[in-house]
């Protein structure tokens, strides 16, 4: 969330030293991902029909790996809630993040507690909410549904 007074020029960096840290392992992960798909027969078999390779790539490999990514992403959120209060601090942006590291510095243990169950709280409600989109993107992914022999 950007602070009152704060444009988008503002936010650029402080929003680069979140993504640069975490890019590696998202381009590494989706590149190890796309990969092991394209060696999939699915893809051979697109090929052999002439279906050009950026539809195959776009429409099949592509949505083949939402899952592993948006898995990804789903579990970094954890660290994106830690690095925000560490980038609030260093950039002296009024938010959550810096008020919890000013109350450890303070022992205000009670706003420290809050601090603590509110993050696990939209960590929680996030992968949740993860774990829901699941069956849309995969439909072998059901909600209760049968095991598969």
């Amino acid at each position: 969330m950007i602070a009152e007074g704060t444009d988008l020029r503002s936010a650029a960096l402080p929003s680069l030293t979140l993504a640069i840290a975490m890019s590696a392992r998202y381009l590494r992960q989706m590149r190890a991902a796309v990969l092991n798909e394209l060696d999939q027969p699915y893809v051979l078999a697109a090929k052999a029909r002439g279906i050009r390779f950026s539809v195959t790539l776009w429409k099949s490999v592509l949505r083949s790996c939402l899952v592993t990514i948006l898995t990804l992403l789903a579990l970094s959120v954890g660290s994106l809630l830690g690095g925000t209060a560490i980038v609030e601090n260093i950039f002296m942006w009024d938010g959550v993040g810096k008020l919890a590291v000013d109350a450890i510095s303070m022992r205000d243990y009670p706003v420290i507690q809050a601090y603590v169950v509110w993050m696990a709280v939209i960590y929680v409600v996030i992968n949740l909410v993860t774990d829901l989109i699941y069956c849309f993107l995969d439909p072998r992914i059901r909600l209760g549904g049968e095991e598969v022999q």
